[in-house]
């Protein structure tokens, strides 16, 4: 879905359905100018989730030294392992319901999936410290 001006939505809705629907003329010219003039863009998206990391591993070093991770490579997805945490098979789920963090449920990947949650780091540090601070409450049992 492409969010445009109301001149070039109608434009648009007159081309043909393949044409706005796949990889068409817009594609081309998206990825066109992304190749021509994306490489700062790119550096600073790559720094920006580099930052993440480094800053997931001191968030968890802190408040949840149980769950381990490793950098990801090539991805702005980190793997938690939360097996030594104990929420069981889907901690996505106790993370959730007892800390309002949606991750993904490791077990939606396959059985090796089973006791890790997937977290996206491609968000600003201060929702990723956010994230790790309610994921940390959600760890504690209820008083």
């Amino acid at each position: 879905v492409v969010a445009v001006h109301p001149q070039a939505q109608q434009a648009i809705s007159a081309w043909a359905p393949e044409l706005a629907y796949g990889t068409g003329h817009l594609g081309v010219l998206t990825s066109t100018a992304a190749y021509r003039h994306g490489e700062e863009w790119l550096d600073d998206l790559v720094s920006a989730v580099e930052g993440n990391v480094a800053l997931l591993g001191r968030l968890l070093a802190e408040r949840l030294p149980e769950i381990a991770f490793a950098t990801p490579q090539a991805s702005y997805l980190a793997w938690l392992d939360c097996r030594r945490l104990g929420p069981g098979a889907d901690p996505a789920a106790a993370f959730r319901e007892n800390g309002r963090v949606a991750l993904s449920a490791g077990p939606d990947f396959g059985s090796p999936g089973a006791g890790y949650a997937r977290l996206n780091l491609a968000c600003s540090p201060d929702l990723l410290a956010e994230a790790v601070t309610r994921m940390a409450a959600g760890a504690q049992p209820p008083a």
